[in-house]
């Protein structure tokens, strides 16, 4: 009942006060209790936080869309109410899509700190918000291994030989990746070409199907199919053509995890594209097949 009195009395202070979008540095000799609130959140205090240091995380955290599922398992869930917070009493509130100024407010009152991370456009503009979310928890070393292993990672990819295929992106609900998004840049980034530039797209838009049949690509990159709900029988994923393509061309499953905050994971996305169509060898059996045709 004291509890409850509590916060019913800070939930009044709160309109009162205005929260900080960041707060202090956390000292070093100081351990963290860190609480995440949305999936994207998550994903930052999972990739540089050791279990012990998490109060809580996100109720997404475990789902087949947060990159470091497994690492969330046996972790307390969070709905994201303020009464639950306040109860659990975290150092540091982590939250980035979900959340409001006035639950801040509140939080604040109770010393809580709540850190909210930027919306990038960019996979470098994303890795440099770690590195400043690192350097908050004090946890910078960490951020910075993060950042240099796909800093490597990115440039094996690059060092890489261009594999002589043309890829598609198709979704549960019948889109597909243009030119300038972070998607078509992912998949070139594997070494592959896409068949936006072949159909002229840019931007988000609808698979166009005319141009497909007349020109289909020699391979077809899918993501969030695992997400569990069917695509809709209205989509044109679900057009008989594209069910045609998707059983008979082949296709290289890109899981969930890697595009749900996709800036952050980009490069694994990219790093897992190339060995996917490294292991059906399809760079080698389009060789083979255009030295078949050059010997006729």
């Amino acid at each position: 009942m004291q509890n409850w009195r509590r916060i019913s009395f800070l939930l009044c202070g709160a309109m009162l006060s205005v929260a900080s979008g960041l707060s202090a540095p956390i000292a070093a000799d100081a351990a963290p209790r860190l609480a995440s609130l949305d999936y994207c959140a998550d994903q930052f205090v999972l990739a540089l936080s050791p279990g012990s240091d998490i109060a809580a995380v996100s109720i997404d955290a475990t789902s087949v869309y947060s990159f470091f599922g497994e690492k969330a398992a046996g972790l307390p869930k969070l709905r994201g109410n303020a009464e639950e917070i306040l109860t659990l009493a975290p150092t540091l509130l982590v939250r980035q899509w979900k959340g409001s100024a006035a639950v801040d407010a509140l939080l604040a009152q109770a010393g809580i700190a709540t850190f909210i991370l930027p919306f990038t456009l960019t996979p470098e503009d994303e890795l440099s918000s770690l590195v400043a979310f690192g350097a908050h928890i004090g946890r910078e070393a960490e951020a910075r291994s993060f950042v240099d292993k796909r800093t490597r990672m990115r440039s094996r990819l690059e060092e890489a030989p261009q594999l002589p295929l043309k890829a598609l992106y198709v979704t549960p609900s019948g889109f597909t990746a243009g030119q300038g998004t972070g998607v078509d840049n992912i998949i070139q980034w594997a070494g592959l070409d896409t068949m936006a530039k072949t159909y002229g797209l840019s931007g988000w838009g609808a698979l166009p199907m005319e141009a497909i049949v007349r020109n289909q690509p020699d391979v077809i990159v899918t993501s969030f199919f695992d997400l569990p709900r069917a695509p809709s029988n209205w989509s044109l994923s679900g057009h008989p053509r594209i069910e045609e393509f998707l059983r008979d061309l082949p296709v290289i499953d890109l899981p969930a995890r890697y595009m749900a905050c996709s800036n952050l994971f980009a490069i694994d996305a990219a790093n897992y594209i190339r060995r996917e169509a490294e292991k059906l060898g399809l760079a080698r059996d389009r060789q083979a097949a255009e030295r078949t045709t050059t010997k006729r």
